[in-house]
């Protein structure tokens, strides 16, 4: 392994510095923060998701880490941030949510659009939740399904409930490989950033 090069004042490159693909280790920065700690960052240009836009500059956090997070003025308090925390599962999920109200005991909700594309059948979950109230309510299958032509049904016993609701589907996306939980290490082949892990496909494999 060679060792780092030291250097101290400014440098100047006339010309392109540059690191490896993001897929094994690519360039990094190691910096300090205002508040004295150590950082490493890395600059990634992603044309192909965003064009030739400013939007295609991105600064990658490296250090290591538990959670995948993101950070945002605080909206309340100008001297904090807020700091999330992705949510994570072992599924490449996604979800949607509203609000609806049965009228005469029954109402319809559509999906966007999209969503019988963009998920897999298999897998669809429709939670409930009543707002002021206790009318019995449900989801009415279609021909055997919870979600027919992006839409579902909610019905009450109560043939003339008014009921109020909350609603949320999860479903899995279908435009990718079903996530493998616990695969053998020997069998991956990982890069990324810190948190920022990911599986790196052979060009062969992405384009079969």
């Amino acid at each position: 392994m060679s060792e780092a090069a030291n250097f101290n004042g400014d440098v100047k490159v006339d010309g392109v510095v540059s690191g490896r693909d993001l897929g094994s280790a690519a360039a990094s920065i190691q910096g300090f923060s205002t508040g004295g700690d150590k950082g490493v960052f890395a600059f990634k240009y992603d044309q192909k998701t965003y064009g030739n836009t400013e939007r295609a500059i991105q600064i990658w956090n490296t250090s290591s880490g538990v959670f995948k997070t993101f950070i945002v003025d605080h909206p309340l308090d100008e001297d904090k941030y807020i700091v999330h925390a992705t949510l994570e599962g072992p599924e490449g999920a996604v979800y949607y949510r509203g609000t609806s109200q049965l009228c005469n005991g029954k109402t319809t909700i559509a999906l966007p659009h999209y969503f019988e594309s963009f998920t897999r059948k298999e897998q669809r979950t429709i939670v409930l939740t009543n707002i002021d109230g206790f009318d019995r309510i449900a989801v009415q299958s279609v021909d055997g399904e919870k979600i027919k032509d992006g839409k579902f049904v909610v019905v009450s016993d109560n043939p003339e409930s008014s009921q109020k609701f909350d609603w949320e589907v999860k479903a899995v996306r279908a435009d990718g490989p079903k996530l493998q939980a616990e695969p053998n290490k020997q069998d991956l082949q990982v890069g990324g950033f810190g948190p920022y892990t990911f599986e790196i496909r052979q060009q062969q494999d992405a384009d079969g």
